[in-house]
């Protein structure tokens, strides 16, 4: 080889290397761009009964106390692509007031589908209602949904990195990263 097909080969690879480093910090910084659109968390959900007669009862038997016979609710959050957040049952309590659900961290709104609200039971939990975050307060069948919401730069990333762009631009990373490694390790190029 010679010395101008040398530093011809050399100039390549510190081109190749800017390119690479041009990918990692322009990915970087689309990552923290777009985790911070996504970054709208679910934190809290408020359930309330619009009429408490028309609340389901577990059982109404003459000799068992009114209180027993309140329904259990549960909540789950379904997210896009089939999986769900169990938050819980609030057993044998009426809605009326509201019953208020924590999630224990938040959940970006753009990968929740819907919220379901069910009649907990022993064998098979009935569904009493399912309803979509199209704002913050929803009113479906007997119950008012209120969803409380923060800035969660966690969940925006999390989020994020699921999607098909998030998931480019991981590859696109990790092959850039990879590269410059490999140029620095094997002395390829001499800075």
């Amino acid at each position: 080889m010679t010395e101008n097909d040398e530093k011809s080969s050399a100039s390549l690879m510190r081109l190749a290397i800017i390119v690479c480093v041009g990918v990692v910090i322009v990915s970087v910084l689309a990552c923290v761009v777009l985790a911070i659109v996504r970054s709208d968390g679910l934190t809290q959900v408020k359930v309330t009964a619009l009429d408490e007669k028309a609340e389901p009862r577990d059982h109404n038997l003459p000799l068992i106390k009114r209180n027993e016979a309140l329904p259990d609710y549960k909540l789950t959050v379904l997210k896009s692509g089939g999986r769900s957040v169990d938050l819980g049952a609030k057993i044998n309590k009426s809605a009326i007031d509201g019953l208020i659900w924590q999630l224990p961290s938040a959940i970006a709104v753009s990968d929740i589908s819907s919220i379901r609200l069910d009649d907990q039971d022993k064998l098979v939990s009935d569904a009493i209602v399912e309803v979509q975050m199209t704002s913050d307060e929803v009113v479906s069948g007997n119950y008012r949904f209120e969803f409380s919401t923060e800035r969660s730069f966690a969940a925006g990333l999390q989020s994020f990195f699921k999607t098909p762009l998030g998931i480019a631009i991981t590859t696109a990373f990790t092959i850039a990263v990879v590269f410059i490694i490999l140029s620095v390790f094997f002395g390829v190029i001499s800075f």
